[in-house]
């Protein structure tokens, strides 16, 4: 009699645990979401001869809080635009010196697809997590 007991909870536990796998596993349609990583928020991912557009980071600094390259900017746009500049410039600079199989007005090219990507990126900000005040500590994103 026991071990058709031990059979059975085991059974039950089994059908239990493959139901919650499906579950977990995201058949949700309101499935589980990464929060936005927040270091860089860079959009454009094109990398001719190998030169990739630079990061554009939190400065820390709440009046200029986008950093591209070590120079900080009050907004997205003009930090994203600095990028897409610097990026254009090191694309030149190799294709100039014959370092890269392409020409300087694909770096051309490149730089407007750049600043294309700008208009259409989704993250544009940083999250600042405010985890209290003088009466509450608080557990959410802003």
């Amino acid at each position: 009699m026991a071990r058709s007991w031990s059979l059975l909870v085991l059974l039950i536990s089994s059908v239990l645990a493959t139901d919650m796998a499906a579950e977990l596993s995201g058949s949700w349609k309101m499935g589980l979401r990464p929060r936005q990583s927040g270091t860089n928020l860079q959009p454009f991912t094109g990398a001719l001869g190998g030169v990739t557009a630079s990061a554009i980071t939190n400065s820390g600094n709440t009046d200029r809080p986008f950093e591209v390259d070590g120079d900080t900017f009050p907004d997205f746009p003009t930090a994203a635009n600095r990028a897409c500049d610097n990026q254009k410039n090191a694309c030149a600079e190799l294709a100039n010196n014959g370092g890269g199989n392409f020409e300087v007005g694909q770096c051309d090219e490149q730089s407007n697809q750049c600043k294309a990507a700008i208009s259409t990126a989704t993250e544009t900000t940083f999250n600042v997590l405010v985890s209290q005040d003088a009466d509450f500590d608080y557990f959410c994103d802003l």
